[in-house]
């Protein structure tokens, strides 16, 4: 395949090791093919904005893992231990079919036009130490060799948004992945700048008041005013609904797609009862709004606010079970990438 638009190096590589893994995106991409395509990356960066400026190491691993990938980045550093690991990854992923790494990198350092790019890796050809670029940006190169030494030179380069030198993600597609999020944030984030800034502003500002002396008071406070800032930001995809109608109206098939709602409706049911059980939906109605304050990213902080809220958080926490725990963790990553980005554009302005 080949990119959309100059900057879609980065989502396009994603889209290459999704259908390549073949990830299910759980949309018709044209029909009656299921294929992912840039258009449907839209979970962590608003797709105006990568057209723009691209996308950066940690915002590709956001939209990796919100796509059901398992994900591991690696910063690029001048010592030889780095090139060593580098090498060894290389040689695992090239030998088995369900991991993929993918390598971002400056192509001036490969005498070629442009600056910071990613692509995945083809091949290794271990007696001459070269790799196997598969260039996304086919209109200007094919795949092409590169030194291994020369392709760690080209991600030392630092990448001037994150002040951070460039690297390379191991990808992998999960071992219990589900068809669909059962939890995410609203799909149409390209309304964030005036939707969400302000709101992140205000909460903010709301941590950092003097908390309440009465810990239950002071928390059934930061529940109503989080609710009150953040309703409708959540979405809670629930199959059961779904599947118990066809199985009233006679329609469930022993089918693929029957089989995938059935399990869905029963991973989404699980997750509910894990959420409800904890102590924080006591305070909080919609099980959405609840599960996007767990996943909240507290910096730390000396606001005791801040303190009080986290312990309570982390507690309901390390109630849950691995794989509810990773679709809280999920979103937080989320949020962390679209906050990033709120913050870098009130201080441009």
């Amino acid at each position: 395949m080949t990119q959309d638009e100059p900057s879609y190096c980065g989502i396009s590589t994603l889209v290459m090791v999704l259908n390549a893994l073949e990830v299910d995106p759980g949309r018709v991409w044209k029909s009656p093919w299921r294929f992912y395509h840039e258009s449907m990356l839209d979970c962590c960066v608003p797709l105006d904005d990568i057209k723009k400026t691209g996308i950066t190491l940690s915002q590709f691993a956001c939209l990796a893992e919100c796509n059901k990938l398992y994900t591991e980045v690696k910063y690029a550093n001048s010592k030889s231990e780095f090139l060593n690991i580098l090498r060894e990854n290389v040689k695992q992923c090239m030998a088995i079919d369900d991991t993929i790494l993918v390598v971002s990198y400056n192509r001036q350092v490969l005498g070629q036009t442009g600056a910071g790019h990613f692509s995945p890796l083809g091949a290794y050809h271990e007696e001459s130490d070269q790799i196997l670029i598969m260039d996304v940006a086919r209109f200007k190169y094919p795949p092409h060799w590169v030194p291994l030494t020369i392709l760690r030179d080209a991600m030392l380069s630092i990448d001037t948004t994150t002040g951070k030198p460039r690297g390379y993600l191991i990808l992998k597609l999960r071992s219990h992945v589900q068809q669909l999020a059962l939890l995410r944030l609203q799909g149409d984030i390209s309304a964030y700048k005036t939707l969400f800034a302000p709101r992140l502003k205000e909460w903010e500002q709301f941590l950092a008041e003097e908390a309440l002396s009465n810990q239950e008071l002071e928390f059934e406070t930061v529940c109503a005013v989080f609710t009150a800032i953040f309703m409708g930001y959540i979405v809670f995809h629930d199959f059961s609904e779904a599947y118990q109608i066809m199985q009233a109206e006679g329609k469930c098939h022993n089918n693929c797609s029957d089989m995938q709602l059935m399990k869905q409706a029963n991973s989404c049911g699980h997750i509910c009862r894990k959420i409800l059980s904890l102590d924080t939906a006591s305070y909080i109605t919609s099980t959405g709004v609840c599960v996007l304050l767990l996943a909240w990213p507290l910096q730390e902080t000396s606001s005791e606010r801040v303190r009080i809220l986290k312990r309570r958080l982390e507690n309901d926490l390390s109630k849950l079970d691995e794989k509810s725990l990773e679709k809280i963790m999920t979103i937080r990553h989320q949020i962390e990438q679209i906050s990033n980005t709120c913050k870098n554009d009130i201080v441009e302005s």
